[in-house]
């Protein structure tokens, strides 16, 4: 290489640089957005992997319902504070058996364990979570408003970990009830809630196993 050609090197270098620089940033933010999904199958998802394997046992670990926003049952009528706590001690239940035969249903997680059966596969996914809201609404705004007013609502939040407890996704999501005769039955409506969440983490499981879009 002759002094010219060397001179010519060195000033364009800087430049060819900055343009490296540049594409590599610019893939590791494409790289961090298609792993956090907002408004897909489930209302916010944040991946650490990009995909799971199927077929390998799942544990569904009971999610909790302490310090839960009650909404409108935290200073509402005797029948909404009732149909709380009802469903308080059967949403964990609930929410877990949905899960479970929903996972089922779809054929790819065959193998679904409750937290209390042993010994857990080290190959095993676990789910586990909290529920951050049960909201009753309010039958009276369901009844005499309509469009969308007095919705009631649950709400969870939810790791997916592997068996040596390393989490591989986080997750957020809620349902919403408004419409119901006379304004709908609040357990109705809180029950129906919950499974419809268990069956859209179900869902959610399904599509990231197999390697579909998880996005709505």
């Amino acid at each position: 290489m002759n002094a010219l050609a060397l001179s010519r090197s060195r000033r364009f270098l800087p430049v060819v640089i900055v343009l490296l620089a540049c594409t590599g940033a610019w893939g590791t933010d494409e790289a961090k957005r298609s792993m956090d999904i907002d408004k897909g199958v489930l209302d916010e998802i944040h991946l650490k992997v990009e995909r799971i394997a199927g077929g390998v046992p799942v544990v569904i670990r009971k999610f909790g319902t302490e310090n839960a926003d009650l909404g409108t049952a935290a200073k509402g009528s005797e029948s909404q504070v009732r149909a709380v706590q009802e469903i308080k001690e059967m949403a964990p239940d609930l929410l877990t058996k949905q899960i479970e035969s929903s996972l089922k249903e779809e054929g790819i997680f065959p193998d679904v364990l409750g937290q209390g059966d042993a010994p857990v596969s080290p190959k095993a996914l676990i789910i586990e979570g909290r529920f951050v809201l049960i909201d009753p609404g309010s039958r009276a705004k369901r009844y005499f408003a309509g469009f969308g007013a007095g919705k009631s609502g649950i709400g969870v939040e939810g790791k997916v970990l592997n068996a040596a407890g390393e989490v591989l996704a986080e997750f957020k999501h809620r349902k919403h009830s408004g419409i119901g005769i006379a304004g709908g039955d609040y357990f109705k409506f809180l029950s129906d809630d919950t499974k419809d969440v268990g069956k859209d983490i179900a869902k959610f499981m399904g599509l990231w196993a197999a390697g579909k879009s998880l996005k709505d």
